[in-house]
């Protein structure tokens, strides 16, 4: 069974069940199961296998502290968000819009301070310059368009302040470790920025089509669009004015606290007039899916954009010079000492004070208590799940090694696949993979243990290997369906699901194929 084919059948389960349950999770506790059932075949050994690898993995300090980071960062971005920041710097970001290119000027610049999160710039970004651009009568996809092209591909290439960067370099010491790989895991990210070719390309034509294609006037359409938004407001706040939304289980003991009011459906096709049946699978699940109820909460809120200003240039502050500090007396200079740096203890450390300080700014500005708490933790339990993504894909790769994987690629597909072409053939699987999936988190988790095999037994590349890790998973969160980017995108422009993902994929279709051929050409001078 070692070093044999049946080495890879946790990552034959994960990879369909993922495909065709459309989530990561269930592949990954499956193919968990699987690898502890094949190592230890007795009725109960394999349960007891199964909770000793996720025991352990969770007890590797390195591992510890990227949970906690997580958890954390999910608070910070909770904090703001609660306390009337967000909004503050929607106004104000609304108040200095007049023409269209100031406008896509703004939207641009706006991600400066919104790089955080995806989700956290849609969120923050999209519902005021849906407004402007409105307004300026321009085309509702192109603006949907330009903020989706600089949220993910942005987030991926950010080496600091966000929680992209903590599970990227959290995946790439895990995978390093079970491969022994020598080094900085935050120096190797570093490295592979540059490789994320699909990000970095997808700016670019962003880019190029925000400032240099002109696209006809959608009066028409923005028209259609006030009117949809008019009705569903009609809809949602009924004739009391009060908002009458759906609450999710977990957050019901708010209507107690009057936060919330009874639930209803409120879907955007529906508001419209557009018959039940009319709606596509996609749109339905939008239309059926939870307020974000932090964002209920800020609606109550003064906005001030001091909130979010202050405790963001402090986080970003605090983590170059930690991680600055942390490397100093191993190497001189700043890009040697931040390369040499222990860079997850320091963005924790600078993540910690913040939050500390940030709790005392905003109890100093009359923050009520209960709320600066349920900010801290609604934020960070929006991030649990990314958790157990994490512990899931490091047990799965050890449980993967015991059984001796690494061997068996190294036998079978380092011989069989030229090394130029171990990048392009592993970025198009994963954007194949991502787009399914519609997580460019799960896609990363399940191909990155395969990739650093994959290089150390071709002698690719590692940076180039990790780089197109990135880029594939970036593909799927940025043009997939199922991408909670998306959904949330659309939903909040007011675009069907589907047809907002199928305009976002054709651009996307055009930047993978350059990707692919890039990849093709790197694979041969990165040897």
């Amino acid at each position: 069974m070692h070093a044999s084919i049946w080495s890879a059948v946790p990552f034959l389960v994960v990879i369909p069940v993922a495909l065709v349950t459309r989530q990561v999770l269930p592949g990954l506790m499956l193919g968990l199961l699987t690898g502890a059932y094949m190592l230890h075949p007795a009725p109960l050994a394999g349960i007891q296998a199964l909770l000793s690898y996720i025991v352990k993995e969770i007890a590797v300090p390195d591992n510890l502290r990227l949970l906690v980071f997580l958890y954390g960062f999910g608070a910070f971005v909770g904090l703001v968000r609660v306390t009337g920041g967000v909004t503050g710097f929607a106004e104000w970001m609304s108040q200095r819009v007049r023409t269209e290119r100031g406008a896509f000027a703004v939207t641009w610049l706006s991600s400066l301070v919104t790089f955080m999160a995806p989700d956290f710039r849609i969120i923050t970004v999209a519902p005021v310059m849906e407004r402007v651009f409105s307004r300026l009568k321009v085309a509702t996809q192109k603006v949907a368009f330009v903020i989706d092209a600089t949220s993910t591909p942005v987030c991926a290439l950010i080496p600091i302040g966000t929680a992209f960067v903590g599970y990227m370099v959290g995946l790439i010491a895990t995978a390093g470790r079970h491969q022994a790989v020598a080094g900085s895991p935050y120096r190797l990210y570093l490295m592979s920025i540059p490789l994320n070719f699909f990000a970095i390309a997808m700016i670019f034509f962003a880019l190029y089509r925000t400032f240099f294609v002109r696209e006809p006037r959608a009066a028409a359409a923005n028209e259609a669009d006030s009117q949809d938004r008019a009705t569903l407001d009609s809809q949602q706040h009924g004739g009391n004015g009060r908002m009458r939304l759906r609450v999710a289980p977990q957050v019901a003991y708010l209507e107690a606290a009057g936060e919330l009011a009874p639930p209803v459906r409120a879907g955007v096709r529906q508001a419209a007039g557009a018959p039940a049946g009319a709606l596509s699978t996609a749109d339905r699940e939008a239309e059926d899916s939870y307020p974000d109820v932090m964002e209920l909460v800020a609606e109550r809120v003064p906005p001030d954009t001091f909130n979010l200003v202050l405790p963001l240039g402090l986080l970003l502050g605090l983590t170059l010079f930690l991680t600055w500090w942390d490397g100093h007396a191993r190497a001189p200079g700043l890009w040697a000492a931040l390369a040499q740096a222990n860079a997850a203890r320091a963005m924790l450390e600078a993540l910690l004070l913040t939050l500390l300080v940030s709790t005392v700014w905003y109890a100093a500005r009359r923050q009520p208590v209960d709320r600066i708490l349920f900010g801290v933790l609604q934020g960070g339990n929006e991030m649990m799940g990314v958790n157990v993504l994490l512990v899931l894909v490091w047990a799965v790769s050890a449980v993967s090694t015991d059984l001796g994987f690494n061997t068996y690629v190294e036998r079978t597909i380092g011989h069989l696949v030229p090394t130029s072409l171990i990048a392009p053939v592993l970025f198009l699987f994963g954007s194949a993979i991502s787009y399914v999936i519609g997580s460019s988190f799960g896609t990363w988790g399940i191909l990155l243990p395969l990739g650093f095999s994959l290089a150390a037994t071709t002698h690719t590349a590692l940076p180039l290997i990790v780089g197109a890790v990135f880029a594939s998973g970036t593909f799927g969160g940025f043009a997939s369906p199922l991408s909670d980017n998306t959904v949330a995108m659309a939903t909040v422009m007011r675009l069907p699901v589907m047809d907002y993902a199928r305009m976002k994929l054709r651009a996307a279709l055009w930047v993978a194929a350059a990707c692919t051929l890039a990849y093709a050409a790197a694979g041969v001078v990165l040897r």
